[in-house]
Formats: C-alpha cells, sequence, structure tokens
C-alpha cells in the first residue's frame, strides 16, 4: 500500500491556480455582489396528488415502496387504474434490475425485524420455487408481527386500527412518512376485509380466509410479492421510526 501523505506532497496546483485562489475580490465588487438577488422559483408540491396516488396504490393491494422514486409514486393518482393496471406495473417492477432481491436484501438488512428473519429467508425460498401457498401463509404473520411493533398494548390484534392511530399521529410536514402510512392503512384495510365466509371469497388476498383455512389455496406470485412488498414498506417505517425516537 502506498503512502498517502507523499501521494499529496507530490501533487502541486498549476501556478496559474495559485494565482487565482490567492487574488484578493475588491471591496466595491463585493458591495455589489451583496445586492444581487437571485429569482430562484419556489418549489411547490401537491401533497394531495401524493397522497391520493398511495391511497389508490393501498386499496388495490400493495404499498408504496422505498425505493420508488416521487415521480413513481404520481403514476397512481390516475382513478381510471385498475387492479390488473396495478398488479402488471408491480409484477414488471420487481422482475426488472434485480428489484426483488434488493426489496429482500433491503428487509434482511434492517436488525430492527431481526425475529422474524428466518421466517422471511423460508418465505424466499418459497417464492423462488413457486410455492406461494407457503410463503403467503407465512408472511402474512410476519408482516403483523412488525406491524404490532408499533402498539404499546401487545394485546391488540387489531391491525387496521395501529396503522390508522400512525396515520393519525402522522406529521403533516412529514411527507414521505404520510404517504407510506397511507399506502399501509389502504392496504391492511383490504387485507383485513371483514367476512363471515358465507360468500364469495375477496378478490384480492385475505389474511382471515387464509388464517381461517377457508381460502381455495390458488394464491398466485402477485399474492406473494404483494406481502414482501408490505413486510419491505412497514420495515423500513420500524427502522427510520425507531432512529427518530432514539434521537429523543
Amino acid at each position: 500500500m502506498s503512502d498517502s501523505k507523499s501521494n499529496v506532497s507530490k501533487f502541486e496546483l498549476p501556478d496559474n491556480i495559485k494565482n487565482l485562489l490567492g487574488t484578493k475580490i475588491p471591496e466595491d465588487i463585493k458591495a455589489s455582489l451583496k445586492n444581487i438577488k437571485l429569482n430562484i422559483p419556489k418549489v411547490e408540491f401537491d401533497y394531495e396528488a401524493f397522497y391520493k396516488a398511495s391511497e389508490n396504490i393501498g386499496k388495490w393491494g400493495w404499498t408504496v415502496p422505498f425505493s420508488f422514486t416521487l415521480y413513481q409514486i404520481r403514476f397512481f393518482e390516475n382513478d381510471n387504474l385498475t387492479k390488473e393496471d396495478i398488479d402488471t406495473f408491480f409484477e414488471i417492477y420487481y422482475s426488472e434490475d434485480d428489484n426483488f432481491d434488493r426489496m429482500i436484501n433491503a428487509i434482511l438488512n434492517i436488525n430492527d425485524i431481526h425475529q422474524w428473519h428466518e421466517a422471511i429467508k423460508q418465505s424466499v425460498y418459497a417464492h423462488k420455487n413457486m410455492m406461494f401457498i407457503l410463503s403467503v401463509s407465512t408472511l402474512i404473520p410476519v408482516l403483523e408481527g412488525i406491524l404490532s411493533t408499533f402498539e404499546s398494548d401487545k394485546t391488540n390484534i387489531r391491525m387496521m386500527k395501529v396503522c390508522k392511530e400512525m396515520l393519525d399521529t402522522t406529521n403533516d410536514n412529514s411527507m414521505i412518512d404520510k404517504i407510506m402510512w397511507t399506502s399501509c392503512f389502504n392496504f391492511i384495510s383490504a387485507l383485513y376485509q371483514k367476512s363471515d365466509f358465507s360468500g364469495k371469497e375477496p378478490e384480492l388476498v385475505n389474511r382471515h380466509w387464509i388464517l381461517h383455512g377457508r381460502t381455495a389455496f390458488n394464491n398466485s406470485e402477485i399474492d406473494s410479492l404483494r406481502i414482501f412488498n408490505a413486510i419491505e414498506t412497514v420495515s423500513n417505517i420500524v427502522k427510520y421510526h425507531n432512529k427518530k425516537q432514539n434521537k429523543n
């Protein structure tokens, strides 16, 4: 390994640069610079448009990934998008540029949810081997467990209530937090949709039908992806929430 100090000592600035750096700005020019006003346009965010987009994402069974850009989020603002449109978007998204593996690596690098890592790893194995019934059935309790960390009352099993309280208590200035919790609340509302099992199984994957054994057990890759997606979002919320708490 070379000596970094000797490398620095060999580096010499050209004389013209030395002279420029050594030149003092005349006082009259300094004074005129102070009077220059830059008309920098104020950047306005349409917050409601982002919240609307994240609401649409959640209603159709997804959450906003932390890897999304604001531009990608705005795509979902369109109320004319169907469930098939949104499912296709996410299916393509997670099939491109190793986005699925990146999502899994991001989840497994979050130590705050370490107790669920093994279950997630086995679910990844099941998913990649097209055993989607196993991955979905395992991931739903994992998601519920991670969400429960936001609830001080450990006997509370009402995940919609947890998400609603977190959304309602999020500061309006915390746009990213509000976008994430908006999608999570709407996703959990769809996942936990009430049913007395006397009718047709809900179109979206349903926690009650699966964990109470009433489902037809025909879960697809999309169903599995959407739960991994939700875990990635909630896990990152946990990570940043805990960081803020530790600073206070």
